[in-house]
């Protein structure tokens, strides 16, 4: 069980970044608003993270003894070395770190569910990482640490009052359960191929998600751009609007131009991908 879901989130990694094309983001068409990463780089560090999600299942596994709120503390240590792997992979940039930790959880959480006898469907995963992370926020951006260095989220947080990932994770990954998940669904049942439905959600992601990528390279204003790009090619039919490959080329232009990358939306979008194939996986199972 831990190689099987394991080796589904390295393939939602894989299968975002070949989704092409992809608004500031990298893909098999270029490296988007990024100079210092490119497909080769993604795929090597997808590479040498994916032992690791096979860990994370494994230690939530192990974990099935314990409350949920003591998860985080048995992944987190896989984590570090799942980092460090991504690091030495690609010469110390920064490809997939948010991806890491969302996919960690999931995983870990999936391990955890599935040792406790518990069902495995999108709310049970929701609320076990809720109950794992609930301290997060208050914990480690809340906390003012002045002998450590500041991360990019601690700064985000201070200046903009953003949570990022360790919030999206605190609350139980609601922008994936309220927006992306039903989405993605809701396209397929349209008869949307697993690309136009990929398209779609992500497009949903960059609308709705307060992603700390953006506002990282280009502020508030940054992020309020790509909200209301994005917001317009929803409101033309997403998925549905006959042009939609062209529109999202043609915003991928003008975000390579202005240096803005919606990676925190391309993690969720793995994520989404990640929890509807193992609901679907062990509905079959059960």
């Amino acid at each position: 069980m831990p190689r099987l879901v394991g080796h589904l989130a390295y393939h939602a990694m894989m299968l975002e970044v070949h989704l092409t094309p992809k608004p500031g983001l990298v893909d098999t068409a270029n490296n988007g608003a990024h100079r210092d990463m490119d497909l080769n780089t993604f795929i090597a560090s997808a590479e040498a993270i994916a032992p690791y999600l096979h860990s994370f299942v494994s230690a939530g596994w192990e974990s099935a003894g314990n409350p949920a709120a003591q998860l985080l503390s048995a992944l987190r240590p896989i984590g570090i070395e799942a980092e460090q792997a991504m690091f030495a992979a690609t010469q110390g940039v920064n490809t997939h770190k948010g991806m890491i930790f969302i996919l960690g959880l999931i995983c870990g959480s999936v391990g955890w569910l599935k040792a406790n006898q518990l069902k495995i469907d999108a709310q049970h995963i929701g609320e076990t990482i809720r109950q794992a992370c609930q301290f997060l926020v208050i914990d480690e951006l809340k906390a003012k640490r002045d002998c450590e260095p500041e991360t990019a989220g601690e700064r985000i947080y201070r200046q903009y009052g953003l949570t990022g990932a360790r919030g999206e994770a605190a609350s139980g990954l609601a922008m994936v359960m309220q927006h992306a998940l039903p989405a993605y669904q809701a396209c397929l049942t349209k008869g949307a191929s697993t690309e136009q439905a990929l398209w779609h959600t992500l497009l949903v992601l960059m609308a709705n998600n307060n992603d700390s990528n953006l506002v990282s390279r280009g502020g508030l204003a940054g992020l309020h751009f790509v909200q209301e790009q994005a917001q317009q090619l929803l409101a033309k039919g997403g998925f549905l609007y006959q042009e939609i490959e062209q529109a999202l080329t043609a915003l991928d232009s003008v975000l390579i131009e202005k240096h803005l990358s919606p990676g925190g939306s391309a993690d969720l979008l793995a994520a989404t991908w990640l929890i509807y194939e193992l609901v679907q996986l062990f509905k079959v199972r059960h």
